[in-house]
């Protein structure tokens, strides 16, 4: 199945996480304060949390609601499936 309705804002978010991390190493590496680094992982996590609600309602709203129109009956069961090992 194709995935091209991601977009060009996804992927850009995708990037600033990527630096974000390299940020985070970096920090960790030249020894800076715990608090400071704490502060950026929870900004992180927060910005993977975000573009997972994003993929996840994508998932949803094309590629499961596709399968149901063709008539695949196990596509709700797999998405259920990826929720509870998502969360």
């Amino acid at each position: 199945m194709s995935h091209s309705h991601y977009s060009k804002a996804l992927d850009n978010r995708l990037a600033t996480i990527e630096g974000s991390i390299a940020a985070i190493r970096r920090m960790m590496a030249e020894g800076r304060d715990c608090e400071d680094i704490l502060l950026q992982l929870s900004a992180a996590e927060s910005s993977i949390k975000k573009v997972s609600k994003i993929v996840i309602k994508d998932h949803l709203s094309h590629c499961v609601a596709e399968s149901v129109e063709n008539g695949d009956s196990e596509a709700i069961e797999s998405f259920s499936n990826i929720l509870d090992k998502f969360i």
